[in-house]
């Protein structure tokens, strides 16, 4: 199955030479460019993440690029004749990108489990903090999803649970209508 990673296109959305990188550095100056002129993404970070309107400035430089890459990428599955294919949007309510699937899969952890991991990845109880206040609640999103894979224990559990949805997901009669799953059962 084809999947899309929306972090990756926002990536590639901010690469050197790039509108997006050009309207960052624009934006927020050239404090934000690393030794090799690539945004410092770490120090553009705790920028936006201690400030809720510069991380909307720096959203609406992203996201609409994203949005685009997406739809390019799924045009492209469909001229495939692809008949499923899968992206994951960490952002996905926060960005608006919630409308026009068939499913939507929450993979959810507890807020200890998710400062745990955003910990190991180097980042202080302050920035963790930040950065979960500025996403919805685990519990929002899980309670909007269509399925849910509980994300707090071994990577074994989470890959079974992920498993098991898919092939619900691709068995199930499913008739599009307002993004959502609806069976016909």
């Amino acid at each position: 199955m084809a999947v899309c990673e929306t972090d990756e296109l926002a990536h590639a959305a901010v690469a050197p030479g790039r509108e997006a990188f050009r309207d960052i550095v624009r934006v927020f100056g050239d404090a934000m460019l690393d030794a090799e002129g690539r945004i410092d993404r770490p120090r553009l970070a705790r920028r936006v993440f201690a400030d809720a309107s510069e991380r909307a400035a720096l959203n609406a430089i992203v996201h609409p690029r994203v949005r685009e890459a997406l739809a390019v990428w799924l045009r492209e599955r469909a001229r495939a004749g692809r008949r499923a294919c899968a992206a994951i949007i960490p952002l996905l309510y926060e960005a608006g990108f919630d409308e026009g699937w068939d499913a939507v899969v929450c993979v959810a952890a507890s807020e200890a489990t998710q400062r745990a991991r955003l910990s190991a990845r180097g980042l202080t109880p302050e920035e963790a903090r930040g950065r979960l206040e500025a996403q919805l609640p685990v519990w929002e999103k899980a309670a909007r999803a269509d399925y849910v894979i509980v994300n707090d224990g071994s990577e074994g559990l989470a890959e079974a649970q992920a498993l098991r949805v898919l092939s619900n997901i691709l068995e199930r009669p499913i008739c599009r209508g307002k993004g959502r799953v609806h069976t016909t059962e």
